[in-house]
């Protein structure tokens, strides 16, 4: 769906909710690497800037798998700073570093196919057997298997393991960890605190913030409405009308990104160079995808990535495919009003 019809949905949202949106989307598409990230920020900005300074409320419509907790941070500060009330509309999924940003919200609306999820971060190491990921809850995870599970107890082979896990995960990434680990909470507390202001509000706020960096066993584990309700986040009472239109609005989205559809080099060079092709002749694909978008009816801006497939096929029909990007950045879209 093209801009000019998803800016009609956005028009109808915010004519319901008598209040300026700002829609912030992070690709979930397969294999399209998308997260959120500091240069969203001057994105923002923008948005915020063609926002009437009358307007003191503002919603945002949230897609999103998670990235940096401080780019979530700095988009909920200065939110804040210019609107006494920021709400958040998930339509479908708002994980990690998404969920740590509507922890600033004063409400946040849920579709009943949405979706939160936890704030413990992952940590990505390259070793000499290859990438690994893992997050600090892992390692406490381990530990407590020794002393609970398997019933180590004496030093000399508690340290025998230890030094094995310092072989497989060196110390600094453990430390690194840790704080990531910290920061996450923080973070979640800080922004949990921005509206839970009275004193019995801001001690809630760390035990919110806490349950969820702590109390999942999987990093995908889906927070859905009703269990959002009994970890005490301000969820908005359910509203079918809003609920349609912010659903209607993401399929648009859905459908411009392509996020039911992998991105596959091999699949699309193919169908642009076609099956054909003689074997040993090198041959050329363009590619392109977008990885974010932050939009209004005001103004828009997409994170664009193009580039080139290089491709040769052998006598066995064997394809040898090298990719090169040639720009992925930031780029205005022209609205009806720029």
């Amino acid at each position: 769906m093209e801009l000019s019809q998803r800016i009609q949905q956005y028009k109808q949202i915010e004519e319901m909710r008598q209040r300026p949106l700002i829609v912030y989307v992070t690709s979930t598409r397969q294999n399209v690497s998308a997260m959120m990230a500091g240069d969203a920020v001057r994105e923002f900005i923008d948005q915020i800037d063609a926002i009437p300074q009358d307007q003191k409320s503002v919603d945002v419509l949230l897609h999103s798998s998670g990235g940096d907790a401080l780019t979530a941070w700095k988009l909920m500060s200065i939110l804040r700073e210019r609107f006494n009330h920021v709400a958040i509309l998930v339509p479908f999924m708002a994980f990690s570093a998404a969920t740590i940003f509507s922890l600033g919200a004063d409400e946040i609306v849920m579709h009943p196919h949405a979706s939160l999820g936890p704030i413990d971060p992952q940590i990505t190491i390259t070793t000499p057997t290859g990438v690994k990921h893992f997050s600090y809850e892992d390692l406490g995870a381990f530990l407590r298997f020794l002393s609970e599970d398997a019933h180590v107890t004496e030093q000399v082979h508690f340290s025998t393991i230890l030094d094995k896990l310092f072989s497989v995960v060196d110390p600094v990434s453990v430390g690194f960890s840790k704080r990531a680990s910290e920061l996450a909470t923080d973070v979640g507390e800080r922004l949990l605190q921005t509206h839970m202001t009275d004193s019995e509000n801001k001690g809630q706020a760390r035990i919110i913030a806490e349950s969820l960096n702590k109390s999942f066993f999987a990093h995908g584990d889906a927070v859905s409405r009703s269990r959002a309700r009994e970890l005490r986040l301000k969820i908005a009472s359910d509203n079918k009308a809003l609920e349609s239109l912010i659903w209607q609005a993401y399929l648009g989205i859905e459908e411009y990104l392509q996020l039911r559809i992998p991105f596959d080099y091999a699949q699309h060079y193919r169908a642009v160079v076609g099956a054909g092709s003689s074997a040993g002749i090198p041959n050329e694909a363009q590619f392109a995808y977008q990885n974010a978008l932050v939009e209004s009816f005001r103004t828009a801006s997409e994170y664009r990535t193009e580039g080139v497939l290089h491709g040769v096929s052998d006598a066995m029909g064997n394809l040898q495919l090298n990719a090169t990007i040639y720009q992925s950045s930031w780029r205005r879209v022209p609205t009806q009003n720029t």
